[in-house]
């Protein structure tokens, strides 16, 4: 009798777990366990790299973007992007600060954003910036540090995302 109880327990276990609480999913591209978006893209093969170079030096004005390095002979714009997640209505939000290089070619480009940091702005929290590789391991292996997590690391991936959105219109003009 103790062997059928055993059994049908057994039978029953998978079904009395607890389901994940997130479903959908955060893409982050990562390299060497670091976010790090690499991307290249293929444009119409009669547009030349010093109009790229010149409409990726365009983007880079205004919106939270400034340019920090440009060489023009090897096609590599450097700067930096700044943006702003905010948290719900609760008043809490985070910065957040990426590098961005743009490489342009003949009718291509390759554009890498890495050196992710976040920095809180919220009461009792240390306010000063820090990698996110930290923050997202934990949250992939289920140990998230607080709420924020979730809505934190989807902004950051809309924001990249929009990032890569933007710029593509631009050099597509």
């Amino acid at each position: 009798m103790i062997k059928i109880y055993l059994f049908i327990s057994l039978l029953l276990l998978p079904f009395m777990s607890k389901a994940q609480k997130i479903t959908s999913p955060i893409l982050l591209q990562m390299r060497d366990g670091k976010v790090y978006f690499d991307n290249v893209y293929a444009l119409n093969a009669s547009i030349k790299k010093a109009n790229l170079y010149a409409s990726a030096v365009k983007w880079f004005n205004g919106n939270g973007k400034t340019v920090t390095d440009a060489n023009e002979s090897t096609g590599v714009i450097t700067g930096t992007y700044s943006t702003r997640i905010n948290l719900g209505n609760t008043g809490n939000y985070y910065l957040i600060r990426a590098l961005i290089t743009i490489t342009v070619y003949d009718a291509t480009y390759e554009v890498k954003v890495y050196d992710v940091y976040e920095k809180p702005i919220k009461q009792d929290i240390s306010n000063e910036y820090s990698k996110i590789e930290y923050r997202w391991w934990d949250f992939r292996r289920g140990k998230p540090w607080s709420t924020d997590d979730e809505p934190l690391l989807k902004g950051i991936s809309a924001a990249i995302n929009n990032v890569m959105d933007s710029l593509g219109n631009e050099m597509n003009k």
